[in-house]
């Protein structure tokens, strides 16, 4: 037999027996990397969103001998550039879209929401303190950036997607103490809830500002079911870390506003709206023992508390996003950590918030999910950070979860098939 076909039954033989292989895959990038969030595309790849850096070598002067050192300083100046980051991956794992945008004074992405043409809204911050919109096509590239914010710092932390096509940006901002700015619907703190919504095609609806006497942080908003806005933010006085909730109008107005004082350190990470048109916070506290543990409130239109709810777990536990199962299950994603190990942690909770199954995920070093979106076929992409157990510096991690929390697998058959064609061409 010509050793051509032994060497490619051979080959076929290692295919047809070797497991397939976990869908994780990991983008290995110069510098720390993040993916902070995920969606669907409609076309059933998966995109995440997140930050890589870029090192550009300085210009050199023209004998390569600098005799003042402010002009050798200023030859270093951008040369380690953060950059928006756009991953897109197919049902294989196969990774066709990879792409860095490096734009003036960019600092990193925080959120990506899809468009009606399957390109992408991008939300991010400006090393300047001034707050980003991108408009991407469904190759990653830039159609407009909307640059926005007040005249002190600001800080994006989540861009919602409104039924009328356009985004809600949530963030916090400096205050101005300006008797003149415009945003101020009373005298507010130290730092304030900043919301700005935006149409479908980038123009700038309305921004405003709200909070308390203290230093308010807005953490993330939706939209209900009668068009206006939930919005989740953290209060900061003395030694406290309090929640507070807010509805305001399709217009930005205050409708409601609910202080939660607690004796712990609350932190707010995420809410969404849940199907039978209720909302779900998801949050974080401090125990006696001083260890991060989840706390779950869900509550209705009018504010009233439906539950709130602990899980108690060993370690340090936090939860970073969560999304609503068509069976009113719920699949969270964040990070468990011990006194030398980050790891990233997956919950499975039913309709009562009672947790169903956990599973922790990645190496002896730290790792964590960002972010996480419910795919068609009940599995679940989650995004985040890995850190190899030989390097300091983290990495773009993207997972497929299985609907009980194991990793899901990538199928052979089509390899199989194609290596099967070549060999009876081959005859």
């Amino acid at each position: 037999m010509p050793m051509k076909y032994i060497l490619l039954i051979l080959s076929l033989t290692v295919i047809l027996t070797a497991k397939p292989s976990d869908f994780s895959i990991i983008i290995d990038e110069p510098f720390n990397d993040a993916l902070f969030d995920v969606t669907q595309d409609y076309d059933r790849q998966i995109s995440a969103v997140g930050f890589s850096r870029d090192f550009k070598a300085p210009p050199q002067s023209s004998d390569g001998v600098y005799t003042n050192a402010f002009d050798y300083l200023s030859s270093l100046s951008n040369t380690h550039g953060p950059q928006t980051h756009i991953l897109k991956v197919d049902n294989s794992a196969n990774i066709t879209l990879h792409k860095a945008t490096n734009l003036a004074n960019f600092n990193e992405a925080v959120a990506v929401v899809k468009t009606p043409d399957n390109g992408y809204f991008v939300g991010g911050n400006s090393l300047d303190g001034s707050l980003l919109l991108l408009k991407l096509d469904s190759n990653g590239d830039v159609l407009f950036t909307r640059t926005f914010g007040t005249q002190n710092r600001n800080s994006m932390s989540k861009l919602i997607h409104l039924r009328d096509g356009g985004v809600l940006a949530v963030g916090s901002s400096t205050t101005s103490r300006s008797t003149h700015d415009p945003l101020f619907e009373s005298g507010l703190g130290l730092n304030d809830i900043y919301l700005a919504r935006f149409s479908k095609d980038g123009t700038k609806l309305w921004s405003k500002k709200y909070g308390t006497g203290y230093d308010d942080r807005g953490v993330d908003a939706v939209e209900a079911n009668d068009g206006s806005i939930i919005v989740i933010s953290q209060t900061s006085y003395d030694n406290n870390r309090d929640i507070t909730m807010m509805r305001v109008t399709q217009n930005g107005n205050k409708i409601w506003l609910k202080h939660f004082k607690s004796q712990e350190i609350v932190t707010p990470h995420k809410i969404i709206r849940l199907r039978d048109n209720n909302f779900l916070a998801l949050l974080s506290q401090k125990n006696v023992l001083n260890k991060e543990q989840i706390r779950l409130i869900k509550f209705d239109l009018q504010k009233n508390i439906l539950i709130d709810k602990e899980i108690l777990t060993t370690y340090d536990s936090v939860l970073k996003d969560i999304k609503e199962y068509s069976d009113s299950r719920l699949i969270a994603v964040g990070y468990v950590k011990d006194t030398y190990n980050t790891d990233a942690l997956a919950m499975l909770l039913d309709e009562r918030l009672s947790l169903l199954a956990q599973e922790h995920y990645g190496g002896d070093n730290n790792d964590a999910f960002n972010a996480v979106t419910i795919l068609h076929n009940s599995e679940a992409a989650a995004a985040g950070i890995y850190t190899n157990n030989t390097s300091q510096e983290s990495n773009m991690w993207l997972v497929k979860l299985k609907k009980d929390l194991t990793l899901a697998q990538i199928s052979t058959h089509q390899i199989f098939m194609m290596n099967f064609a070549e060999f009876l061409k081959l005859r």
